[in-house]
């Protein structure tokens, strides 16, 4: 079976569900979902219909079915036996315990990553995180980016499980945030390269902490303003 790249799902040109060169069709299918959801291709709260996304995709239903299971397991899919899957939503009581776990794990896991490099890793990273604040003026691109940037510096810390809990912890908030100040986000990128280059562990540490407290705050603060415009 030959897997193919798809259009795009949301009509507007943008594309949705394409696929990299897979590995196995449920592993194509679970990635190409997942990054859909990421960069809030699919949104929280939609409907994902079984036969369309099939379509879409290139695949049968057996490989879609388990890459939704797998995606439901991460906690970005929810599966009910009557209405099927929809794409997760987050409460700001779920983003908040997301954040709190972020904010412990990635310290520690920043702290242990910066003390295992070299000058030549740093260098590297220097270089993505550059390319990151470039990439960043693309609304999809900036998350690819913001992504591959920390999972490459997380690397480093040599706590597999550990990053692959923030990885999938950063990808069920991501879809969800659009910082309304910039500025704060970039100073803290900005910061954290210093910190890097430097060696400095505890300076990564504390820069890293604080840029997610704000991130946080923001988050839930953007969620509230509805609320407050329909009260």
């Amino acid at each position: 079976m030959t897997l193919k790249h798809s259009p795009a799902i949301s009509g507007d040109g943008d594309p949705a569900l394409a696929m990299e060169p897979p590995r196995s069709a449920e592993e194509a299918v679970t990635e190409a979902l997942r990054r859909a959801i990421r960069e809030g291709i699919l949104a929280p709260g939609q409907r994902l219909a079984q036969a369309d996304l099939a379509a879409q995709l290139g695949v049968s239903r057996i490989p879609l079915r388990d890459a939704l299971r797998r995606l439901e397991a991460e906690a970005l899919v929810h599966i009910d036996g009557r209405r099927g899957a929809r794409v997760a939503e987050l409460s700001p009581d779920d983003i908040s315990e997301i954040y709190e776990m972020r904010i412990e794990l990635e310290g520690r896991c920043v702290r242990l990553a910066v003390a295992n490099l070299s000058e030549d890793d740093a260098a590297r990273l220097v270089a993505l995180g550059e390319e990151m604040e470039i990439r960043a003026r693309n609304p999809s691109e900036g998350i690819a980016a913001r992504r591959a940037f920390y999972a490459a510096l997380y690397d480093y810390a040599n706590r597999p499980r550990m990053r692959r809990v923030i990885l999938q912890l950063r990808d069920n908030v991501a879809r969800y945030h659009l910082l309304t100040n910039r500025e704060l986000s970039r100073k803290a990128h900005s910061d954290l390269r210093v910190a890097i280059l430097a060696g400095d562990a505890t300076l990564a540490d504390s820069v890293l902490r604080t840029h997610l407290e704000e991130a946080r705050d923001d988050l839930l603060a953007s969620m509230k303003e509805p609320e407050a415009a329909t009260s």
